[in-house]
C-alpha cells in the first residue's frame, strides 16, 4: 500500500452538510466537530505517517492518514470501541464534519482500518523505536499550549501506576502456562514431533486437575515436576526451529528467572520484579507501590498558567522505572531553555545529580515532599553558610565570618572557625558546629549541602505558593482511571499500551482545547449575573427606603 496525501475535500453539490436546515447548520457550528474541523484536523501531518507505507508508486494507495489519525483521537476522546466510532462515522453529521469527508460518496474507513493502521504504528515502533503517535500527540499539545497563551515557564509532573490486562498467575500457573504454551506451538509444527510423555498437556481438564485440584501438601511436588517438564522440553528443542518461537524464548527466560541454572527452584524473594509476570504481556514487571501492581508506569508532563493547563509530555515504561529516571529522561528530551522553567515534582523526582543537570539546561526543579523538612526558626542549619561550590571552599558562616582554614576531600567540605569569635556569635548555641579544643568545626558532604538548601526554601512563603500549585497535575491519574479506564487496556505488550496511553493523554488535551472558549463565557456570565444581582439589591435598598419614607406621615395619622 503506497503513501498519497488527501486532499481536502470541497463541498460538492451532495455534500450531505448542505441538506442541513439553518438550525441544524448553526448548531453543527456551535459543536466540538466545527473546532475539530478547522483547529485540528489540519494540524495532523500525514507526511509523519508516510513512513509506514510502501514506496511502490504502483501499489493501492492507501487510506486518507488524516482521517485515521482523527478517528483514533475521536474514539480516544469518546471512550468508544473501533465499531462505536466507525458507525459514529457513518452516520453522525458531526464526525463527517470533523473529519472533513462530508463530501465522501462513502465513509474511507471499514471495519479493519483502524486496527491495521495501528498494527502498522506498532510495527514501525519496535523496528525503529520511533513512537509516531507520541509525535503526533506532543505536536499538537505545544500548538494547543501556544494558541491557549501558555508560556511554558511553569510545568509539573506526576506518574501513575498502570495495570496490565493479563491475569495475576501463582507460580505454578506461570510454569505451567509456559509449559502448556509451547506445547501447543510444536504440535502446530508438522515437521516437529512431540514426545509421547508431554501429550497429557493436551488433555481437556489436564489444567484443571494440576493446578486447581491441588492440595496444600502437593504444590511443592506439582510445581518441581512442571518445571522439570519445562527444562527437558527446553533441552530437547534447543537446536531446532522451536527455538525461533516467542514460546520457546518466554520458556527459556522463565527457566532463567526462577531456577538458579538448574533445576533447583529459587526462593521467592530471590526472585526479580523484572521476571516474567504471565506469557501474554511479557513486558509487564512486578511493583509494590500504594499496592501490588502488575504492568506499567506512566508519566505526564503538564504546562500550566492561572487559567489554562496542557499535558506537554509523556511516557510509559515499565513500572520498575523510578520517577528519578523520567526526570532524567525529560531534562534531556527539553534540552537547553533559553527561559527559566518551573518544573513542580514529587520529592521521588529529585535528587542532587538531577537538580545540577535541571539548572545546567535553565530548568528549576522544585520538589514538594523531602523527608526531614526543619524550620530556620528551630536551627540555624548548614545551609546557611556561605559555601562556594566552583572553589569548594566555605568562606562564612552565617554571620559572616571566616574560617581559619577551609578544605574539601571526597564530596566532604570542612571548615575551622576560632572558637573566641564563635562564642560573642548570638546564634553560637544554635550553629551546628562540632565544638573542639582550639577550634570549632564546620563539616558537610556535598549532597546534604544541597538537601539542606532544597529544605530551607521549602520554608519560605514564595515555596509555598509553587508548591500549592502542583495538586492540578495529581487530578490526571484520576480522570484516566474514571473516564478513560486506563487500567483496563484491551492491549498487552509496552509498545501497544504506550501508543494507547498516549491516545488516552490526547483526549484529555482535546476536550481542554475545547473548553478553552467556554471557561471565559461562563466568568463573563457570572460576573454579568454578579453585577446584575448587586444592581438589584441597590434598587430594592432605594425604593424600600423611599416607600417608609412615604409612609412615615400615615403611621402617625392612623394612631
Amino acid at each position: 500500500m503506497s503513501f498519497r496525501k488527501n486532499i481536502y475535500q470541497q463541498m460538492t453539490f451532495t455534500d450531505s452538510a448542505s441538506n442541513l436546515t439553518e438550525r441544524e447548520q448553526k448548531r453543527l457550528k456551535n459543536s466540538w466537530a466545527e473546532k475539530f474541523s478547522t483547529d485540528i484536523f489540519p494540524m495532523i501531518n500525514e507526511e509523519r505517517f508516510s513512513v509506514i507505507y510502501s514506496d511502490n508508486e504502483a501499489s493501492r494507495p492507501n487510506n486518507p492518514v488524516n482521517v485515521n489519525v482523527g478517528m483514533l483521537m475521536l474514539k480516544s476522546s469518546f471512550a468508544q470501541s473501533d465499531e462505536e466510532s466507525i458507525d459514529s462515522l457513518m452516520f453522525d453529521i458531526r464526525y463527517q464534519h470533523a473529519l472533513h469527508t462530508t463530501s465522501f460518496e462513502e465513509q474511507p474507513i471499514s471495519k479493519n482500518s483502524l486496527s491495521n493502521f495501528r498494527c502498522a504504528v506498532y510495527k514501525y515502533y519496535e523496528e525503529t523505536g520511533i513512537d509516531l503517535i507520541q509525535e503526533e500527540v506532543e505536536a499538537h499539545a505545544e500548538a494547543f499550549r501556544k494558541i491557549m497563551g501558555i508560556d511554558g515557564k511553569m510545568q509539573r509532573m506526576d506518574s501513575l501506576m498502570i495495570s496490565s490486562s493479563c491475569r495475576k498467575l501463582s507460580r505454578l500457573e506461570l510454569v505451567y502456562s509456559c509449559v502448556s504454551r509451547l506445547i501447543k506451538t510444536v504440535e502446530k509444527t508438522m515437521d516437529v514431533i512431540l514426545p509421547e510423555e508431554f501429550k497429557r498437556y493436551l488433555e481437556t481438564g489436564h489444567e484443571n486437575e494440576v493446578i486447581y485440584r491441588t492440595k496444600d501438601t502437593d504444590l511443592s511436588s506439582r510445581l518441581e515436576t512442571a518445571i522439570k517438564d519445562a527444562i527437558k522440553l527446553h533441552l530437547i528443542y534447543e537446536d531446532t526451529e522451536i527455538a525461533n518461537t516467542e514460546e520457546y524464548q518466554l520458556l527459556s527466560r522463565m527457566i532463567k528467572e526462577q531456577t538458579d541454572g538448574e533445576s533447583q527452584l529459587k526462593e521467592g524473594k530471590a526472585i526479580a520484579p523484572d521476571s516474567l509476570q504471565n506469557p501474554t504481556d511479557p513486558d509487564a514487571t512486578y511493583r509494590n507501590k500504594g499496592g501490588r501492581n502488575i504492568g506499567y508506569v506512566g508519566n505526564v508532563v503538564e504546562s500550566f498558567d492561572d487559567d489554562h493547563s496542557i499535558i506537554t509530555n509523556y511516557d510509559l515504561q515499565q513500572n520498575i522505572y523510578s520517577d528519578a529516571k523520567f526526570a532524567q529522561d525529560i531534562i534531556d528530551k527539553l534540552g537547553k531553555q533559553e527561559d527559566e522553567i518551573n518544573m513542580i515534582t514529587d520529592g521521588a523526582y529529585y535528587s542532587e545529580q538531577i537538580a545540577k543537570k535541571a539548572a545546567e539546561n535553565n530548568i528549576n526543579l522544585i520538589p514538594t515532599n523531602m523527608v526531614g523538612r526543619h524550620t530556620l526558626e528551630e536551627n540555624i542549619g548548614s545551609e546557611n553558610f556561605n559555601i562556594n561550590e566552583e572553589a569548594h571552599t566555605v568562606d562564612s558562616c552565617p554571620a559572616g565570618n571566616a574560617p581559619v582554614k577551609s578544605s574539601y576531600v571526597n564530596g566532604v567540605y570542612k571548615a575551622h572557625f576560632d572558637k573566641a569569635v564563635c562564642e560573642k556569635c548570638p546564634n553560637y548555641s544554635k550553629c551546628p558546629l562540632i565544638k573542639q579544643k582550639k577550634l570549632n568545626l564546620f563539616m558537610i558532604n556535598e549532597k546534604a549541602y544541597h538537601i539542606a538548601k532544597v529544605k530551607a526554601q521549602m520554608n519560605t512563603e514564595e515555596y509555598r505558593e509553587l508548591v500549592k500549585k502542583r495538586s492540578g497535575v495529581e487530578g490526571i491519574p484520576s480522570v484516566l482511571r474514571r473516564r478513560y479506564d486506563i487500567d483496563n487496556l484491551p492491549v498487552r505488550k509496552m509498545i501497544r499500551a504506550k501508543i494507547w496511553f498516549g491516545l488516552k493523554i490526547y483526549a484529555i488535551n482535546f476536550k481542554r482545547y475545547i473548553k478553552k472558549d467556554i471557561v471565559p463565557k461562563v466568568k463573563e456570565n457570572k460576573r454579568a449575573i454578579s453585577v446584575a444581582n448587586v444592581n438589584v439589591e441597590k434598587y430594592l435598598v432605594v425604593n424600600v427606603q423611599l416607600l417608609l419614607n412615604l409612609l412615615k406621615p400615615l403611621r402617625y395619622n392612623h394612631i
